[in-house]
């Protein structure tokens, strides 16, 4: 019998072709990085950084377009509607990829199927702070505290429903007692409401908290991922069995796109960032490198969200 292709399925597998057609001569032309965050953000730092080395190893030029807002939404929105032919790749975080479906009622594309994952860039931590007068010096200490608190603890964090206040909304539920989360637009207005005791603590990435940790403005009570290079710093899971809450970065393509094409930028971002050099240029950023396949990766998010997925059903997080 006979099958009628309909005009649909004539468009679709056109597309699919265009897609697959020139993988034997990627890349032939400019390819385009979308930030969705700021110029001279970390992470638009680390994707110039990626675009020069990475372009000079592909043969052809490499361009940063930041497009910001809406939690990195509105630049990866950009990233999931452009042809799946490797000539847009995205940066993806933690935040925009494995939480933004289970802490944001409404977003403009689905992270765990719009995209293909191709490299995982790094990792970095967060810190923990409290102020100096309170005697909480380290995570044990914080639960003390907070059980004994006749209110709920007061904890500064950038965002609701972020990495940060999720990091110790993990401490808090497996300990027994609860926080307020205080959303705070600058970070030094965390460090200031924590060393004057208006907060209990704060939470941030290590690098921001840092120079207030090092003059003594607060105490750090602990880091969420170890870090070899600095070991005097005190990991949280050296105390809580299992705790461990990396913060992470990485490039994603248009779901769809060849899987030679995600290889070859695999291996060509993974060999830029192997040299000492390039991997000094991250740590000064406070990102630590991190060298995976593609679908090491994808294992990286998908489980991400189904960890998160997870505590925030058993807090009973409203998503706003």
């Amino acid at each position: 019998m006979l099958k009628r292709i309909t005009v649909a399925g004539v468009v679709a597998l056109g597309v699919a072709f265009s897609a697959y057609a020139n993988v034997d001569e990627y890349p032939n032309r400019t390819i385009t990085i979308v930030v969705p965050y700021n110029p001279g953000s970390s992470v638009d730092i680390m994707a110039r950084m990626l675009a020069e080395k990475v372009g000079k190893k592909l043969g052809e030029p490499i361009i940063v377009e930041n497009h910001a807002g809406a939690s990195g939404q509105i630049g990866l929105n950009k990233v999931a509607r452009a042809d799946p032919d490797g000539y847009t790749l995205g940066v993806g975080q933690i935040t925009n990829l494995a939480l933004a479906p289970l802490t944001f009622k409404e977003i403009p594309y689905d992270p765990l199927n719009d995209f293909d994952p191709v490299a995982q860039i790094a990792e970095n931590y967060l810190a923990i702070i409290a102020n100096n007068e309170s005697g909480v010096k380290n995570v044990n200490d914080l639960i003390d505290f907070s059980r004994k608190s006749d209110l709920p603890p007061k904890l500064g964090s950038p965002s609701q429903g972020g990495l940060p206040h999720l990091s110790v909304e993990i401490i808090a539920k497996d300990n027994d007692f609860e926080i307020v989360n205080v959303p705070y637009r600058e970070i030094g207005s965390i460090v200031t409401d924590v060393a004057s005791g208006q907060l209990d603590f704060g939470v941030s990435s290590y690098t921001s908290f840092e120079p207030a940790i090092r003059t003594g403005r607060v105490s750090l009570v602990g880091i969420s991922l170890p870090d070899e290079q600095l070991p005097e710093l005190s990991f949280i899971g050296d105390e809580i069995e299992g705790y461990s809450v990396p913060g992470w970065n990485g490039i994603v393509v248009p779901a769809g796109t060849d899987p030679e094409i995600i290889k070859t930028l695999n291996k060509e971002i993974n060999e830029a960032f192997k040299n000492e050099e390039s991997q000094n240029e991250l740590r000064k950023l406070g990102l630590i490198p991190v060298f995976k396949t593609s679908e090491e990766f994808k294992d990286v998010i998908h489980g991400d969200y189904d960890k998160y997925k997870k505590l925030l059903d058993e807090i009973g997080y409203e998503p706003r």
